[in-house]
């Protein structure tokens, strides 16, 4: 196989895990909206669209001592994420898009 071959192939696999990514963290956010349907209406508010909060929702982070905020959840941290987005934890809130700040 030639080195362009292999980046070929590289390439295709990456944008496969990326859709599979995408898929998975669309379910993630349906699940949300089924089981905590206010948390999940007002990140969407809050940070101007689904994919935007389904995303926030997959990103590690210091405040949940580098999980994301599905893991927390996951261990019964319902509070914590609260606190998050609604920024009572001593943290900024969930921040908004900059389209959204002037």
């Amino acid at each position: 196989m030639t080195p362009q071959h292999r980046f070929r192939s590289i390439t295709d696999e990456l944008a496969r895990l990326t859709a599979q990514r995408e898929e998975a963290m669309f379910a993630a956010f349906a699940t949300l909206e089924r089981q905590h349907a206010t948390l999940a209406v007002l990140l969407t508010q809050h940070l101007g669209d689904r994919q935007r909060a389904a995303r926030w929702m997959g990103m590690h982070q210091r405040a949940f001592g580098g999980r994301s905020a599905y893991e927390a959840l996951a261990d019964g941290e319902i509070d914590r994420v609260w606190d998050r987005v609604l920024g009572s934890d001593d943290s900024n809130p969930v921040p908004l898009p900059a389209a959204r700040l002037g």
